[in-house]
């Protein structure tokens, strides 16, 4: 009820106000000690804010606000307050990826879904779609049908943006596979018409375009998947003929990625390995050979992150750099300072500026840090003011959340690995029930920034380690191949050890660890309950594996076959030893399984054949299927569905 009276409120008085209201409103109402646990809803609810972006002329914000189970997208004016809802979702039939002003008075919006082929084949489409920022207006969808095609064919992403024309405010640069499947062409969008202009036709195996800020298409990104290889090519200016700049194969070789163009349209940033870790380069296209210079690297964990381009300016001034929790890093001496003085300002918390107006002027600010899961303020840097808007999730404040600590361990090789562990305030030095909580991909990584899953889990009362096994990302090319062909193998043994760290440092009760995970990590939670029985007193997976044969079998379908069966194993006999479904006979642990039917990443056939094994055998467990869920949880009555499972699983099998 109470988002509902914020959502009216809204409408009422100055946006600004009204969001402080609800920020204040919710805190009052779900305020808690120390010790009380926070009401369950807290943890299933979306962000209250997400996607603040500021119009090019800074006098209007554009966001995404959640209220209840729907997602409203929010234009607020901010000399009046006055705020305007353009249309919203029930995020059950679709969900908005981003939202993002085309010009001041036109805004973008990506949304996805999922749909089904005759053959029963899943699969998710994204629509890109344009419509007035400030009045009701009619909604178009830019990319339709060509008629003309010697295809029936609807691209299946649409929403691939590659200039937003910044000097052209009435159209985009979108890539999409129009005219023939799966071969990309680069149209002019007219975001008030849809009136789509051919720019640059399909070529070969080009799965990818890259516009340079004039609106230039000037890279293609080939890829060909039965070698694995991706090649980039480059419109040399000087020839007007197509160029190789880099190849390297997938898995075998680092790879190489776009970051972006500098305003010269000659000067690319790039991604690449420096001395074992990914860093960030600057590239000069009018030199052969393409040479680079470093300029920005870091000796122990990859570099990764979203260029910052300063249209005022008119250069590249920093990145936006991600790192476990976003920052934004300037070497542009100018915004140096700016950030300096910001930090200066707010010396608790990491000042991330989202976005800048035009002019560089006016911005969006969102300040976090571990015991504080954000907060967004306007900033205007001629006035030299800083204005609250809204904090994303109210009701988790300092008082109540847990920083998470960096710990280094050693798996039983000697590898040294990084976890994340989160203390519950309840913690009093004796070992206690924990839970090991592996993060999926596999090739992605946790860090100390604020996830709901390990806050929920220390908010009961639970030790929470989050190791980040050989195989994740962050640490490096070798690192991160680790997971080609490693499923179930020494990336399952590292959680393995990382219960050992915990139970030796006196963390970690040795009769009260349960495993829990989804994706990757619900398969590793299945491994945990088949592999190593003896090790964990319950498992939870959400959306996990657990036939890899099967898993490997399903790649036909995909245009990547080769590359996702490569990093899967191509070992047969080991994809079976590997297969947790293939062990149930092991289990003698309880086990909760949770998966949506519309799931396009892991098919819910995944979690049945496991809940069908367990049963055959006797075992401990329980199944729920989420009707038309996704493998990302988008619908609030299923994160409601899922957390009440995981609370109740919990206390029954794992009793602090």
């Amino acid at each position: 009820m109470l988002l509902r009276i914020c959502l009216a409120a809204a409408l009422r008085v100055s946006a600004l106000l009204a969001l402080l209201i609800c920020s204040l409103s919710s805190l009052q109402l779900h305020a808690a000690t120390a010790h009380k646990p926070l009401p369950l809803e807290v943890f299933y609810n979306d962000a209250m804010i997400e996607d603040i972006e500021l119009s090019p002329d800074g006098t209007h914000l554009l966001a995404l606000k959640n209220v209840g189970g729907d997602t409203v997208v929010m234009v607020v004016e901010l000399a009046t307050g006055k705020t305007f809802y353009s249309t919203k979702t029930d995020n059950k039939e679709f969900k908005f990826n981003w939202v993002r002003w085309a010009n001041n008075d036109r805004i973008l919006m990506s949304l996805r879904f999922d749909s089904r082929l005759p053959n029963g084949v899943k699969y998710m489409q994204s629509r890109l779609l344009a419509t007035d920022a400030k009045q009701q207006g009619k909604i178009i969808t830019l990319v339709k049908p060509d008629k003309d095609a010697a295809y029936n064919w609807v691209s299946q992403y649409q929403d691939n943006v590659i200039s937003l024309l910044p000097d052209d405010p009435e159209h985009i640069l979108i890539s999409v596979d129009r005219e023939v499947p799966l071969h990309q062409t680069v149209y002019k969008a007219n975001v008030y018409t849809g009136r789509l202009q051919r720019v640059k036709k399909h070529s070969g195996s080009v799965r990818s375009w890259f516009a340079d800020h004039q609106g230039n298409v000037r890279i293609g990104e080939h890829y060909d998947d039965k070698k694995r290889k991706v090649t980039y090519k480059i419109l040399d200016l000087a020839t007007n003929k197509w160029v190789v700049a880099w190849e390297y194969v997938v898995f075998d070789e680092p790879s190489i990625d776009i970051a972006g163009f500098g305003n010269n349209p000659n000067e690319l940033y790039i991604f690449a390995d420096h001395e074992g870790r990914q860093a960030l380069f600057r590239a000069d296209l009018s030199k052969p050979g393409f040479p680079r210079e470093l300029v920005l690297s870091d000796d122990s964990y990859d570099i990764s992150g979203r260029l910052i381009y300063s249209h005022a300016h008119k250069e590249v001034v920093g990145l936006y750099y991600n790192d476990g929790s976003s920052r934004s890093v300037f070497w542009n001496k100018e915004f140096k300072a700016f950030q300096g003085g910001l930090d200066k300002a707010l010396p608790d918390t990491r000042n991330y500026i989202v976005n800048m107006s035009a002019d560089a002027r006016k911005y969006v600010l969102f300040s976090t840090n571990a015991t504080k899961p954000g907060t967004y303020m306007y900033g205007d840097r001629d006035a030299k003011t800083l204005t609250h808007l809204a904090d994303t999730y109210p009701a988790l404040t300092e008082e109540v959340l847990i920083a998470k600590q960096s710990r280094r361990y050693k798996a039983r090789d000697g590898l040294e690995l990084e976890g994340f562990l989160s203390l519950p305030k309840t913690f009093a030095n004796n070992p206690t029930a924990a839970i090991i909580l592996p993060h999926g991909g596999p090739m992605s990584e946790d860090g100390k920034a604020f996830d709901m899953f390990s806050t929920f889990m220390a908010n009961r009362g639970y030790v929470v380690f989050q190791p980040n096994f050989r195989g994740s990302s962050g640490y490096g090319h070798d690192f991160m191949m680790q997971a080609v062909g490693g499923y179930g193998l020494e990336m399952q043994d590292d959680l393995e050890d990382a219960v050992k760290y915990l139970v030796d440092e006196k963390i970690a009760d040795p009769k009260k660890v349960c495993i829990v995970g989804a994706s990757y990590g619900g398969y590793a939670a299945l491994m945990g309950a088949t592999k190593t029985p003896d090790l964990f007193q319950c498992a939870i997976s959400f959306a996990g594996m657990s036939d890899l044969v099967q898993m490997s079998k399903s790649f036909r379908h995909f245009t990547n076959k080769n590359t996702a069966r490569k990093q899967f194993g191509e070992d047969k006999g080991q994809l079976k030893e590997t297969s947790p479904v293939r062990m149930a006979e092991k289990v003698k642990i309880p086990v909760l399984l949770i998966h949506g039917d519309d799931d396009t990443s892991v098919p819910v056939e995944q979690s049945r054949l496991m809940a069908r094994a367990l049963k055959k055998h006797g075992k401990n467990y329980e199944y729920i299927e989420l009707e038309e869920g996704t493998h990302y949880l988008d619908y609030l009555p299923h994160r409601q569905q899922t957390f009440e499972a995981m609370e109740k699983f919990l206390q029954s099998y794992l009793k602090i």
